[in-house]
């Protein structure tokens, strides 16, 4: 069964697939992105704040958390993605996830599932789209 970190960006929960989740860090809220990149181990990589890619309305929101994440399940194009907050790591029952109807919007292109799984505090499940592990090559530039 597959594993993935469970996030939140704005008012979305995300899962990303664990195998290509490299490290979670605390993020200093005053400290913006320079043109977009950031150093990580050594190398500088794109750095992306996803409440714009995903075109959440509060965008000037200082995101506190970053996601060092690979594109691709090759390693190929690593990234930073910058999150509101960290919620764990899930593996979902097959049961718990469906898979999302062919069609041409972002979401789309972008989400492979949804996961309804059980909340303990409440008799509502929670919600959160599962990201593809091949993202499509213009989505982050």
């Amino acid at each position: 069964m597959a594993q993935f970190l469970h996030i939140r960006v704005d008012d979305i929960d995300l899962l990303l697939p664990a195998f290509q989740v490299h490290e979670v860090m605390d993020l200093d809220p005053q400290n913006k992105p320079l043109d977009g990149q950031t150093l990580w181990r050594n190398q500088v990589i794109p750095q992306f704040d996803m409440g714009l890619l995903l075109d959440r309305v509060s965008t000037s929101r200082a995101r506190n958390y970053g996601v060092v994440y690979d594109r691709d399940p090759l390693g190929e194009h690593t990234v930073m993605l910058r999150i509101d907050r960290v919620l764990g790591l899930r593996t979902p029952k097959p049961e718990h996830l469906y898979k999302l109807p062919a069609t041409t919007t972002l979401a789309h292109r972008i989400f492979d599932a949804v996961w309804t799984g059980p909340q303990p505090s409440s008799q509502q499940g929670q919600k959160a789209y599962c990201l593809k592990a091949q993202l499509p090559a213009d989505f982050m530039g």
